[in-house]
């Protein structure tokens, strides 16, 4: 990400106290998603496992069709990891490269949404610098049109976070709901901001650093 995206893409308070910013990751030089998608398949493909040797051991075949059984599975995972990865480049190549995520957080949570056409991310970050640069006369409405126009990709109350694990030096944050694991991405200028922002709003969660 250059200078000129990073100054256009700062955590901006609306009228209203809400805080919205824009992140744009380079999906080909940070890879944390794909090692999100990995981990996440690595669980799926673990319970799978378990149920391939609970059904192996369990069946009329005699012990020595286990390592069959799991010549097998291992045939499926490699499969499926080299399958994952192609499928992230493919997505990488389609977005240009790039994912967009857009923040709003307030006093009660915080959202993360995508637009819904990523070839759009060059008008939308003009769209938030107008915004935060006070350009337009009501900054807020601007906001509105840019969640208008994406998707939302993940919600969470303050209260039902777990876990937060707080890394500057990746400017990331990680959160860890019920059933929910995801990436929080803030520029280096604000990063100890949001980080401490949501530090003191998640009293329920363990905090790492």
């Amino acid at each position: 990400m250059n200078n000129e995206t990073r100054a256009t893409t700062r955590v901006y308070r609306d009228d209203e106290g809400v805080y919205h910013w824009v992140y744009d990751l380079n999906m080909f030089k940070n890879h944390s998603i794909l090692w999100t998608l990995l981990k996440a398949m690595g669980i799926v493909m673990a319970i799978l496992f378990l149920i391939f040797i609970a059904i192996a051991l369990t069946s009329q075949s005699s012990s020595a069709s286990v390592p069959v059984y799991l010549a097998i599975f291992g045939i499926i995972f490699v499969a499926a990891m080299v399958l994952s990865v192609a499928c992230y480049f493919l997505v990488a190549a389609i977005y240009g490269g790039h994912y967009i995520a857009v923040y709003t957080m307030d006093d009660q949570s915080i959202t993360q949404s995508q637009p819904t056409d990523q070839a759009t991310k060059s008008s939308l970050i003009g769209l938030f610098a107008a915004a935060s640069g006070a350009a337009a006369g009501k900054p807020g409405l601007v906001f509105v049109g840019l969640s208008q126009r994406g998707r939302v990709v993940v919600s969470t109350p303050f209260k039902d976070i777990k876990s937060l694990k707080i890394l500057p030096s990746l400017g990331e944050i990680r959160v860890h709901s019920f059933l929910t694991w995801y990436t929080i991405y803030v520029n280096p200028e604000d990063f100890e901001f949001a980080a401490d922002y949501m530090e003191s709003h998640c009293i329920k969660a363990r905090i790492t650093r």
